[in-house]
């Protein structure tokens, strides 16, 4: 049964009849009300950003998808009318999302940035670490859009999420198109997300936020445990703005515990547990840098306590291996000049 056939549509006291209108100019058309709208996706963590043709050495993404959980997911786009839509479309997502795993965080935010106009540790600040874990683990999920999904298409659906790891979605969405004078229908439908849902419930990797105190039972020692719990009391505890909330949980399971000492705008650290249970902390300078240009020395100095370069990829540092007394004022006094940086530059584009 044909779009025309299933999709009808009338005004007050006049019959049914078939839109005026039925399907989309162009992808490029499809691509647009996707970007505009793109919680229709599975998986897709509102509030969340889009980039159209977002540049990558393999080529450019019809839309690529950030979520507030720092979850990424690259969009191919194709009408029943494209031959290539089968087949082609599942080589190009995975093409772009090989070549941001390749690339990186850094370069996937230069990218951004300067495609879009727009920052993302502006717009969205507490993902940007978790996006970046996803992208060094190659979290990337997958989404085939479409105006109408076929037997095929589910087909390749289910064996891709057969096939891919238990934290990678593979779905597709159905975005039907109508238009009656000056009134536009669309009617989603997606294909994928339950049976992604239950391979990460399967594996016990249903995507879920963390609280602390799932946090705290994720990690493998006590003295991790004492460490993880002092280092959030202090954090909350600390006297600042109160812009944010002191601790922000990230999903599980590339995700942690993001720091906002005093609720300051900017987290300079976050904590997660790697692959042994272990407490980690990474400082977040990698994300801001090319905006810290003028406030260098903000991160310098936790990066040099946890012996890294702030001019460098910012690496997890295994919290047993430091001195909690020496690392709290380090932590806050990095907090505190981001905040003042935020602040001054916001006040100067006023």
């Amino acid at each position: 049964m044909t779009n025309e056939q299933r999709m009808l549509i009338r005004t007050p006291g006049s019959p049914w009849t078939a839109p005026e209108v039925v399907g989309y100019e162009n992808e490029n058309h499809l691509q647009e009300i996707l970007a505009a709208q793109p919680g229709w996706i599975p998986g897709i963590n509102e509030p969340a950003v889009t980039a159209r043709e977002l540049p990558t050495t393999a080529g450019p993404i019809d839309v690529c998808i950030v979520g507030s959980d720092g979850g990424l997911t690259v969009v191919e786009c194709k009408l029943a009318s494209n031959s290539e839509k089968r087949r082609m479309v599942v080589g190009q997502v995975i093409d772009y999302a090989s070549a941001i795993w390749l690339g990186g965080p850094a370069d996937f935010l230069c990218r951004w940035a300067s495609r879009t106009g727009d920052d993302l540790a502006d717009s969205l600040p507490d993902a940007v670490p978790a996006l970046a874990a996803n992208i060094e683990a190659a979290r990337i999920d997958l989404c085939l859009a479409v105006d109408e999904i076929d037997d095929d298409l589910r087909r390749l659906v289910e064996y891709l999420n057969k096939a891919t790891r238990a934290d990678l979605r593979v779905t597709a969405v159905q975005l039907a198109y109508a238009k009656q004078g000056d009134v536009e229908v669309l009617v989603p439908s997606t294909y994928g997300g339950e049976i992604a849902e239950t391979k990460a419930r399967d594996a016990g990797l249903a995507k879920v936020s963390w609280t602390k105190e799932s946090f705290l039972e994720a990690l493998a020692g006590d003295a991790d445990r004492l460490a993880a719990q002092r280092l959030c009391d202090l954090v909350e505890q600390a006297d600042g703005p109160r812009r944010r909330p002191p601790l922000w949980f990230g999903a599980r399971p590339g995700g942690g515990i993001y720091l906002h000492p005093g609720g300051g705008h900017k987290a300079p650290a976050w904590l997660f547990v790697n692959s042994r249970g272990e407490l980690t902390i990474t400082g977040t300078w990698t994300n801001w840098r090319d905006q810290l240009t003028n406030n260098s020395d903000g991160f310098e100095e936790f990066a040099a306590l946890l012996g890294q370069d702030h001019r460098q990829q910012a690496r997890g540092v295994q919290v047993s291996t430091l001195d909690l007394d020496v690392l709290w004022p380090v932590l806050l006094r990095c907090a505190q000049r981001l905040d003042e940086l935020v602040v001054g530059s916001r006040d100067g584009r006023q």
